[in-house]
């Protein structure tokens, strides 16, 4: 009977894994719990039933996201819910219950109107996503400093003598299409001086203010994009009126906290900006302070956030050796005449290392052995720009090119180059305790600590870019190895060979500079033979052997930088700008150009006498209606449109009891993740009369923004009446609600006055 519940347990844990492979959890959890049924004691089947009831409580949580997501609340709720059913212990399925209730009984508290409008992606948001999502949107709709758009930016002459303050801005005012609103307790200047005389000429409008601003002594400021605010100028007023502005920059280039920092404090210290602060986790400065101190500061970032330079090093390390030996020998026949054999060779020796001479003996008279020779040429090694010396170096067979590392750092910061290895070496030890006071032997290895020695090429260098050609170079080159080993206390020791370097030299990019005077000298003599008699002068090597090694050797090291990263200054970088006077920052820009309107065009002359008539053209838009009495009032037609996704609506952006129109330039904002303005085209107001008028249209899909301008030829007076002014046709790209606004609208009458109309918005819902 046993066997036979064994059995069956065991089938349905091929049934669970199956189903648990298809992720089918539910299916595995099923088997596993009939296997735990039949066999409660046995500890798989009870460890797979608390795994699965986890992972399939899980799946449903994670289904039950996805399906809030999408806006289907009580869906997902009843997943939630099968969550809890399947593991009670798992907090986050209780969480996702109460938050889903809480959500649909938000649904329901909703208007039928707010709830007609809303998305589905909506929704399925939580609270604390509709909070961020409102922040969000709230942060975007902050508006920047009002930017001045007056009708025309030209004064081409103004000439006013002994007029008041007002009177001179109000006459600039109405010349630039603006209007001044003064300060209620602005006072002439100290002085007693209450009249001035203004002669200007072709000026702009900003140039105009400031002129009269100096004069004044008053200060004035943008209050909307057709409107100025005017009072004295002191510290209180500043102070009580002067607008502030907050931005964050993100620095590209600095790779360090303290070079944040220090661009940080250049920029507060020149813009006088009281508060700015870094924050190293975006790599990004905040500051707040005037239009013109942020101005500056954005200014003064552009010039400093620069990608620093770069110069890669050749590091060519050589060894020249020179050797000369000498062998005098005497031997003796087997027939007993003596005869003398002097060998007399010449060779060349290259040394492996550093510390290492090794001589190889000629193996007959006036040979040389070449298998101790190096082979190394010029065509074997390039460089940029290689100097005759370098060259000849090269050449040359006793010279042996040891190491040819190449270093790559950048201005300023130090770069580390290790080749080879770590030796151990005992640096201290403590006593050996009661081992040693009862006589017991202790391994000395026990008691020692050890450090370890880099040995090897051993590279460090800070280098210094000076403009595009010449490079200054603090380095440190360290060449060692390990020549022997010492006994000290029971205990190996390594000798370490060193020659080391340090120098600061200053070259032009590709120049080779050499660096000498490591030298090793070694001088050897070797006497066998008879004893005494060999030691004869003249006759001693007729008694014996006399062997006798002249060498020595040079490290050379070449540096060959090569610039590959020049610093990049700009024009712009490096002119000067004008930063206002020591109590207030003030900049100045130059005049933006103006649209200059094309010429009319010319329309074709009478028909001579006795022409028959031309068929009177077919009207493509209705004529605009007769002027209505009443506001002007702008609107879009229909104001609320509904979509599929994929779906074109198109809207006419109308106008009613418009008296003397002249020109209408204005921009449109839309969602772009929703709307895609396909079409804009020219309504049926403005060219009404059969008038030609100008339209333009510039369309940003990319980043929702739209720039229409409308304007009548000079000459033409302006159009009365109600009528379409623009006709806009959008496709649905993305679900949601997007508001399309009207801004920077300026309605202008033939006499360059503005006429008052408030800014429509279009509501599209895409389902």
């Amino acid at each position: 009977m046993l066997s036979a519940k064994n059995k069956a347990g065991e089938k349905l844990m091929k049934e669970g894994g199956e189903a648990e492979a298809r992720k089918d959890y539910d299916k595995a959890l099923e088997s596993y719990e009939k296997a735990y049924t039949a066999d409660p004691k046995d500890p798989a089947y009870q460890m797979a039933v608390r795994r699965m009831r986890f992972q399939a409580a899980i799946s449903h949580v994670s289904l039950g996201q996805k399906i809030r997501a999408v806006g289907n609340l009580e869906e997902s709720l009843n997943e939630f819910q099968k969550a809890y059913a399947t593991d009670p212990s798992l907090a986050i399925a209780e969480q996702e219950i109460r938050r889903t209730k809480e959500m649909i009984e938000r649904e329901k508290k909703k208007p039928a109107a707010s709830a007609a409008t809303g998305t589905p992606e909506d929704r399925g948001l939580t609270p604390s996503q509709k909070a961020a999502k409102e922040m969000e949107a709230k942060s975007a709709s902050i508006l920047a400093i009002p930017e001045l758009k007056p009708i025309t930016r030209q004064i081409s002459t103004l000439k006013m003598n002994n007029q008041p303050i007002k009177v001179l801005y109000e006459t600039v005012g109405k010349l630039a299409g603006i209007n001044v609103v003064f300060d209620s307790e602005i006072q002439p200047p100290p002085g007693g001086k209450n009249t001035f005389t203004v002669d200007l000429s072709n000026t702009t409008l900003e140039e105009a203010l400031d002129y009269l601003a100096i004069q004044t002594r008053t200060y004035w400021k943008p209050l909307s994009t057709n409107a100025i605010f005017v009072t004295n100028d002191n510290v209180q007023k500043r102070r009580d009126f002067e607008d502030y502005v907050v931005k964050v920059f993100y620095i590209k280039n600095s790779t360090l906290l303290q070079e944040l920092q220090e661009i940080s404090t250049t920029v507060r210290s020149v813009t006088e900006i009281r508060r700015a602060f870094t924050y190293g986790a975006q790599n990004a400065i905040l500051v707040r302070g005037t239009t013109d101190q942020v101005a500056l500061a954005e200014k003064l970032i552009l010039d400093l956030d620069k990608p620093k330079a770069e110069v890669v090093v050749d590091i060519i390390v050589m060894q020249a050796s020179r050797s000369k030996a000498r062998d005098l020998a005497a031997t003796f026949t087997t027939g007993g005449v003596a005869g003398i054999n002097l060998p007399i060779s010449y060779g060349r020796t290259a040394s492996t290392s550093p510390a290492t001479d090794t001589t190889k003996a000629a193996t007959a008279v006036g040979s040389v052995a070449l298998n101790g020779l190096s082979k190394i040429s010029i065509g074997d090694y390039s460089v940029a720009v290689p100097g005759a010396l370098i060259q000849a170096l090269l050449s040359d067979s006793t010279t042996r090119v040891l190491q040819q590392p190449q270093v790559r750092a950048v201005d300023g910061q130090k770069a580390s180059l290790r080749i080879g290895d770590k030796v151990p070496y005992a640096t201290g030890s403590f006593g050996g305790g009661l081992g040693a006071s009862v006589g017991i032997g202790v391994s000395p290895l026990v008691s020692t600590q050890f450090s370890f020695a880099e040995v090897g090429v051993n590279v460090d260098m800070v280098p210094k870019i000076h403009g595009r050609d010449e490079v200054s170079l603090h380095i440190e080159l360290e060449i060692s190895n390990v020549s022997s080993y010492v006994k000290i206390g029971d205990i190996s020791q390594p000798v370490i060979s060193q020659k080391k370097i340090a120098h600061d030299i200053r070259i032009r990019e590709g120049e080779v500079s050499l660096l000498g005077g490591l030298m090793q000298v070694q001088d050897s003599k070797l006497v066998a033979g008879l004893p005494w008699l060999s030691s004869l002068p003249i006759l001693g090597p007729l008694f014996g052997t006399h062997h006798q090694d002249n060498s020595d050797s040079e490290l050379l090291i070449a540096l060959i930088p090569h610039i590959v990263r020049a610093p990049d200054y700009s024009d712009a970088n490096l002119r000067t700008v004008s930063a206002g006077t020591d109590q207030n920052v003030k900049l100045n820009y130059a005049p933006r150009p103006e649209v200059v309107a094309p010429p009319p065009v010319a329309l074709p002359t009478a028909p001579p006498a006795g022409t028959p008539a031309a068929p009177a053209p077919t009207a493509l838009a209705p004529e605009a209606s007769a002027p209505v009495a009443g506001p002007v009032r702008l609107y879009f037609n229909p104001p609320n449109l509904q979509t599929q996704l994929s779906g074109v609506v198109t809207v006419a952006l109308q106008i009613d009891n418009a008296s003397d129109l002249f020109a209408v330039p204005m921009k449109l904002k839309f969602d772009p993740k929703i709307l895609r303005l396909s079409s804009v085209k020219e309504g049926n107001l403005m060219g009404g009369d059969g008038q030609k008028i100008n339209f333009t249209e510039n369309t940003l899909n990319d980043t929702g923004d739209a720039t229409v301008v409308l304007n009548r030829l000079p000459g033409t007076g302006g159009i009365s009446g109600s009528g379409a002014l623009v006709n806009l046709t959008f496709q649905a790209v993305g679900r949601g609600t997007s508001t399309v606004t009207v801004s920077d609208l300026t309605l202008v009458n033939s006499t360059s006055n503005p006429i008052v109309a408030a800014s429509p918005l279009l509501s599209v819902v895409v389902q």
